[in-house]
């Protein structure tokens, strides 16, 4: 059943008060080029398609203006200012240390700790001229309660029109979102941009129908298909054939704040019954993964094919179960380049099949899976998650497999008009910034 989050009226004034205002159309006039950047996002959380994102983002900010000061607001400020060498904040305020702060902040239902993040985004937003949202699936509530990252991002999109900083969303994904408060506040912020573009038409098919202006909108590829790929390095498949299985810690829409057991424990049988048919015709499999979290789900996975038989203890496991450590999608595209053919249930896990023009099939939880397959002409390799039976998935194996040749051709072949739409899309933002 449907969950819906409650709502307090105070909430729906706020939201509601702001949202009569209208959407910022437009900048403050005569800045010139930005001189002071931010970027938002649930980065450093070891998610892998973030950060892939902001790297690719950052990279082509950096080359535009260099001069500029870059700032993240994210997750993990030490590690993203570890990594990429940036300013960075947290994207909420951690609390007050002082117990009795504490105390007077959890009999109130936490609205002092809400004020402090509020006064805190608008004394920090207005230092900046552009505040960029770059990829992810920002404008949906996937794993999110209302409070969680529609929330945050609200927070920070209303500090941005109130400050008069420019707010952009550049190949952004976007819906579903199921719970209405949360919807209120991303519509929102959505209509708050003064540049938004879609990484695929059904995000920005699903904003239209929820109240947002896209007339203007345009539909640019993944922000990932701009990083780079690695050098080859052989042959793939070095102990014969290899087929790239993803792994995911899937435990249905709402993720672990409620996980559905159920959800995650079929969805593992199934790719234990593949994986063994896959052993049973000789094969090797290399486990990748697009999370830090997706680890338990690797080791779940192993742990019943032993139970099962399909492989021994110890040495066998690593000759026929590859598993390597993931840092980033440079990683994990490091591990695809030795694959002949990719089973994928994370997004940027057929984002970096494509990008190495290798032959992929979609196990999606969201309609962005198959809208990207759907453009490389594979929309035939698509299941959902939750439905996908194996003997299905083992036939179009073989078939990609057999004309391998063929769909890489077809794979590089469309990568070339995405170089493009990227290029284009960079143009259009030296315009526009």
């Amino acid at each position: 059943m449907k969950q819906r989050a409650p709502q307090t009226t105070a909430d729906r004034d706020i939201i509601d008060t702001m949202a009569k205002a209208g959407p910022q159309t437009t900048g403050p006039q005569g800045r010139g080029k930005p001189k002071s950047i931010c970027l938002f996002g649930l980065f450093g959380m070891d998610n892998y398609g973030n950060d892939g994102s902001l790297e690719a983002m950052l990279a082509f900010l950096r080359s535009t203006w260099p001069d500029a000061n870059y700032t993240c607001i994210c997750l993990d400020p030490a590690k993203v200012r570890e990594v990429h060498g940036i300013q960075t904040m947290p994207i909420s305020w951690p609390g007050f240390k002082n117990r009795v702060l504490r105390v007077c902040d959890k009999a109130t239902g936490t609205a002092l700790r809400k004020l402090v993040n509020w006064g805190m985004a608008v004394n920090r937003i207005r230092k900046f001229d552009v505040l960029i949202v770059p990829g992810t699936s920002t404008l949906c509530d996937y794993r999110a309660s209302p409070f969680g990252a529609p929330y945050a991002l609200f927070r920070w999109a209303a500090a941005a029109r109130w400050c008069g900083t420019r707010l952009c969303f550049v190949s952004t994904g976007a819906g579903p979102i199921i719970r209405p408060l949360s919807r209120a506040m991303l519509v929102f912020a959505a209509k708050s941009a003064f540049y938004r573009s879609f990484r695929d038409t059904v995000s920005r098919d699903y904003m239209t129908g929820v109240g947002v202006d896209t007339r203007k909108d345009v539909v640019y590829p993944d922000l990932a298909f701009k990083l780079p790929v690695p050098p080859a390095n052989g042959r793939p498949g070095k102990r014969g054939v290899t087929i790239g299985l993803g792994v995911m810690d899937y435990n249905g829409w709402h993720g672990h704040a409620m996980p559905d057991a159920a959800i995650y424990t079929t969805y593992l049988m199934k790719l234990v019954a593949l994986a063994t048919a896959l052993l049973d015709q000789g094969y090797t499999i290399r486990l990748l993964v697009g999370e830090s979290a997706d680890t338990r789900a690797v080791a779940d996975l192993v742990t019943l094919l032993q139970g099962r038989g399909s492989v021994g203890d110890g040495p066998e496991v690593n000759q026929r179960i590859i598993t390597e450590p993931v840092a980033s999608l440079h990683d994990l595209m490091r591990q695809m380049a030795e694959t002949d053919v990719v089973v994928a249930s994370r997004y940027h896990n057929v984002i970096c099949a494509l990008r190495l023009a290798k032959p992929v099939l979609s196990l999606g939880y969201e309609a962005k899976h198959d809208a990207v397959m759907a453009d490389f002409g594979l929309g035939e390799f698509c299941h959902h998650i939750e439905r996908f039976e194996v003997p299905p998935l083992l036939q179009q194996v073989d078939l990609l497999l057999r004309n391998s040749d063929e769909y890489r051709a077809l794979i590089g072949r469309r990568l070339v008009t995405i170089e493009q739409r990227l290029q284009d899309q960079e143009q259009r933002l030296v315009e526009v910034l």
